[in-house]
């Protein structure tokens, strides 16, 4: 059965908030929570109202608490292993997403946030190197396009996947995110980070703020979910998380995007963060109308996929005076015009794919 419809995630984030509603309908929330990722965190946040969780679900919840747990702990290994295999090779390397969380997740705490893979960054010039590195300690490629392999620009290299048969999940390496050419700098991201120990090695974490940056990025570029109207809750309740440990200069913020499109994808994702778990600053924004439209459409159209198409037509339709600001990878065109073309058509195609795990 799914869970998918607006009462059911607003009921889902009040559990995530530690605020179940009274009628409460758990097997459309814990159906939705595992569609969308969270249901580890709910098994968290479950603990502090146990007496109010029928058994079965305590003990379902309990359940997947812990196998999600045994399961970050290997991934918290095979994370420390490939820090020190990138620092044997002088390479830094910056964590982001679940895995910049991971590190800094509490020993009782460490199965809350369900990983799909092993975020890594590295500086351009360190890609080959690193991807060398790493397969010198058994990983082998499963995906990667080749050094100058970014569309349109030759300085970056398109991420590669690495894994291993034994590994609780793969590594996502990559020079630059998905996105704006104003974030192609990973200086920027380095700049805003700080170097931690990981059991005798050295890696940077970024700071709050630049998490909810990169994790904008992600969604609502690389993975487009501003077109598509797909929410990943996760993701959200992680950005919720980070403006909380910090105080975040939302307009700040804004200002790192360019008018338009950029603008409206990042307002977006910020009224729906703060419409789902309320974040500190955010509802003082003064969001346009397209963005406040999209939220009402991401409303609208969740558990109504035959809406999915003819609202995805008409978001690219209200954006297309900003058509040149569209592609994820930066704007940057091929000399050639018939790649360039095939490139168009792939991304518009990829638009309307269907949708990946995770999202709702």
């Amino acid at each position: 059965m799914t869970g998918r419809s607006y009462r059911s995630l607003l009921a889902l984030t009040s559990c995530l908030k530690g605020n179940p509603p009274a009628d409460v309908d758990w097997e459309h929330v814990i159906a939705l929570a595992n569609e969308s990722l969270t249901v580890s965190s709910l098994a968290l946040a479950a603990r502090k109202y146990a007496g109010d969780v029928p058994e079965d679900v305590r003990r379902y919840l309990s359940l997947i608490y812990d196998r999600n747990a045994e399961r970050n702990r290997r991934l918290l290994a095979q994370l420390t292993e490939a820090v020190h295999c990138l620092n044997r090779i002088g390479v830094e390397p910056v964590l982001m997403k679940g895995a910049a969380i991971l590190v800094g997740q509490k020993p009782d705490e460490i199965g809350a946030r369900m990983l799909t893979d092993i975020d890594i960054l590295v500086r351009p010039a360190d890609m080959a190197s690193s991807i060398g590195a790493l397969q010198d300690i058994g990983y082998e490629i499963r995906l990667a396009a080749g050094s100058g392999s970014w569309p349109g620009n030759p300085k970056f290299h398109l991420p590669a996947v690495l894994e291993r048969p034994t590994d609780a999940g793969s590594i996502d390496l990559q020079c630059r995110p998905k996105g704006p050419a104003s974030f192609s700098d990973i200086e920027w991201l380095y700049g805003h980070s700080r170097r931690i120990a990981l059991d005798g090695g050295d890696v940077c974490v970024p700071s709050p703020f630049a998490q909810i940056v990169f994790l904008i990025l992600h969604d609502q570029f690389q993975d487009g979910d501003y077109w598509r109207g797909l929410i990943d809750l996760r993701h959200l309740l992680d950005l919720s998380k980070l403006a909380a440990s910090d105080s975040v200069d939302w307009e700040h913020l804004m200002s790192l995007f360019a008018r338009g499109y950029e603008r409206h994808a990042v307002e977006t994702q910020i009224l729906t963060a703060d419409t789902l778990f309320g974040i500190g600053g955010a509802s003082g924004l003064s969001a346009g109308k397209l963005p406040r439209l999209q939220l009402q459409r991401r409303r609208c159209q969740l558990g109504r996929d035959y809406l999915v198409v003819p609202l995805t037509v008409f978001t690219l339709l209200t954006e297309i005076a900003h058509y040149p600001s569209w592609d994820r990878y930066g704007g940057a065109p091929y000399p050639s015009r018939r790649q360039e073309a095939k490139r168009k058509i792939r991304e518009l195609r990829r638009i309307f794919r269907s949708r990946p795990s995770g999202k709702i």
